[in-house]
């Protein structure tokens, strides 16, 4: 299996721009975008982790769906929208 392509962004990248960049190719190839937010237990070190592939399955989506209404008194967020691709004019 050949090895995933890691992104290793500038550091002074600012992570909106970095984020765009990856949603709207990601939508291109009909590919899964992931963004976790993660702090470390131990040195307090926060980071932010985006992947993008084939992650998701339709099972799956439906349970993070009902995972996340059933979060929204906790402070989720869920919202869903019709997406097509733009038009090249």
């Amino acid at each position: 299996m050949a090895r995933q392509e890691q992104r290793s962004p500038k550091k002074k990248e600012q992570l909106v721009k970095m984020l765009h960049g990856l949603l709207d190719e990601a939508l291109d190839e009909d590919r899964d975008v992931i963004l976790c937010y993660e702090t470390d237990e131990d040195t307090g070190k926060r980071k932010v982790h985006v992947m993008t592939g084939s992650f998701v399955s339709p099972c799956m989506l439906r349970k993070l769906i009902g995972l996340a209404e059933s979060q929204k008194d906790e402070g989720s967020t869920l919202f869903c929208r019709a997406w097509t691709r733009a038009r090249n004019t």
